[in-house]
């Protein structure tokens, strides 16, 4: 083999290592992330990036994966076809080592689909994951609510726009707009549109709040 081969074969084995433990680390990461709701409500990052961002990473390097694995298979062809091959050199597919690997595979397969240990425990601790990031940060008041303009969040939640501008402004959250969705005007401050809901829902609350007497009657301030 020449030396360019060898080079070739080189960069591919390690890319290959490389892409694998991006992979790996970015599956772990969005396996622990909040439900998709609840990170884009409240911002949420890890070492620097969000949910969405490690998604984008996922996909990109799993295509930079399966690329590599096919050139690597084509070189190393040979090899794996003698995995396959008996003492007479005739490719078989009853081989134990095929056969182990195979059934390897549809155990996890299955094993998940099935809900069987240890499947379901693995797939449990993510949901107890996702709870617990939904305890911490609290749901949006419907879907989707940081897609909303500031004009059409504020009146489903019972707010009067002006009043939700003013409010933010007087907490120092720069609002150019009620045509301006929460995600921009969060973006353009470098807060969580938890956070703008936050301030706006305490002032709400706080206006509704009506004084009783121990006797539970309204009084007249």
């Amino acid at each position: 083999m020449d030396n360019s081969k060898i080079v070739v074969k080189k960069i591919i084995s390690l890319t290959l290592a490389f892409s694998f433990l991006v992979m790996s680390f970015t599956g772990l990461m969005l396996y622990i992330v909040p439900k998709g709701k609840i990170a884009y409500w409240a911002n949420w990052k890890m070492l620097g990036l969000t949910k969405t961002q490690y998604a984008d990473i996922h996909i990109t390097t799993m295509i930079l994966f399966l690329v590599v694995t096919i050139w690597h298979i084509y070189y190393n062809w040979k090899p794996l076809i003698s995995y396959i091959k008996n003492s007479a050199k005739k490719i078989t597919f009853f081989k134990k080592e095929l056969l182990i690997a195979l059934g390897l595979n549809v155990l996890f397969v299955a094993g998940t689909l099935s809900g069987i240990q240890p499947f379901q425990s693995v797939l449990d601790l993510n949901d107890n994951i996702k709870s617990y990031w939904e305890r911490e940060y609290g749901s949006p008041p419907y879907g989707h609510a940081e897609e909303s303009s500031l004009q059409s969040f504020s009146r489903r939640i019972g707010v009067d726009t002006q009043e939700a501008m003013e409010l933010l402004k007087e907490n120092n959250i720069k609002v150019e707009s009620s045509k301006q969705k929460l995600l921009d005007i969060s973006n353009q401050n470098n807060i969580a549109p938890k956070v703008i809901y936050d301030i706006i829902k305490q002032k709400r609350t706080s206006k509704n709040d009506v004084k009783v007497d121990f006797l539970g009657r309204k009084i007249l301030d």
